[in-house]
């Protein structure tokens, strides 16, 4: 469904006109819809990316918003080096493996969430060679004018459009 589908739904389902629309101006329309998007999107985990990060000499963390602004959280990793999949562990687990884990540098083995927005590869690059490829979660791209049509699985469109009602008839003091 287009951006413009999608407004003119939400507008029916509240009463309003979806030519003159009285209760939202056409800024919050499209601000509605990719609102619905973005909570549609941290439930149901639809929108999956890949990206390539050059490994750097002696960098053991990595900030997720420098490999892509709509990076939510990491799914996996894998070193393209050697071909295999990092495992995931936890900081706690680490330290129970090799207390001095941070210090340690060789060829990625582990990754491990730190915090929302960065994660770590243990043991921590020797060299700056090699890239690991990393799958995750991304906030859906905003809708840019009224054609574009949502990234999100057809089937959860009618949920956009719900979310777009509830939040009119709110609005609305319904």
């Amino acid at each position: 469904m287009t951006r413009d589908e999608l407004q003119r739904r939400i507008l029916e389902g509240v009463g309003d006109d979806p030519d003159s629309p009285v209760f939202f101006s056409d800024t919050q329309l499209a601000a509605l819809v990719d609102e619905a998007a973005e909570i549609l999107t941290e439930d149901i985990k639809a929108v999956r990316r890949s990206a390539l990060l050059p490994l750097k000499e002696g960098v053991g963390y990595i900030y997720t918003p420098a490999i892509d602004p709509d990076f939510m959280a990491p799914i996996r990793v894998w070193n393209h080096q050697n071909s295999q999949r990092l495992t995931c562990l936890s900081m706690t687990e680490m330290d129970a493996i090799n207390i001095r884990w941070q210090t340690t540098t060789g060829n990625p083995e582990v990754w491990l969430p730190v915090s929302w927005d960065l994660f770590g590869v243990y043991p921590k690059p020797a060299a700056a060679s090699g890239v690991l490829r990393i799958d995750y979660l991304a906030w859906p791209r905003a809708l840019m004018d009224d054609s574009d049509r949502s990234e999100l699985p057809e089937a959860t469109h009618d949920a956009l459009v719900l979310y777009g009602q509830y939040m009119g008839c709110l609005k609305k003091w319904d």
